[in-house]
């Protein structure tokens, strides 16, 4: 990966880390939030899979981003979980900022977070973890 590529990673990993932080809250705003970085991290991820292989996508319906990748004959191994439920996530980009009333299960939370943290260390978005000196 470039320098850059890393650094959009680095994006990724704190909205990860925003996710597994904020999805069990008892706080409604900031679970809606936490919804809201699981889109963000699955959107990335496909962003940064796709750059990776020469692709540069825009937008933030991931059933769309996928299909560009299909289209283009561009396989950036999409888990299933993340295929079957693309527009429930894409819902979350907006929904969860605007619409105070939403509902996300945590259950749902909890499978886009652990599907995307195995993809984003997966393949050629995988970096080994440094050692301790």
């Amino acid at each position: 990966m470039t320098k850059e590529q890393m650094l959009y990673r680095g994006l990724i990993l704190a909205d990860l880390n925003i996710l597994k932080n904020h999805m069990d809250s008892n706080d409604k705003p900031m679970r809606l939030q936490a919804a809201y970085h699981a889109q963000q991290a699955i959107e990335k991820t496909i962003k940064l899979k796709a750059n990776i292989k020469g692709l540069n996508l825009w937008g933030h319906d991931i059933d769309m981003l996928i299909r560009e990748c299909d289209k283009k004959g561009i396989d950036i191994e999409v888990p299933k979980i993340i295929r079957k439920k693309a527009g429930i996530y894409t819902t979350w980009e907006a929904d969860c900022r605007y619409h105070p009333t939403k509902i996300i299960r945590k259950d749902s939370m909890k499978m886009a977070y652990e599907a995307c943290v195995e993809w984003l260390n997966s393949g050629d978005t995988y970096v080994k973890p440094r050692r301790k000196q």
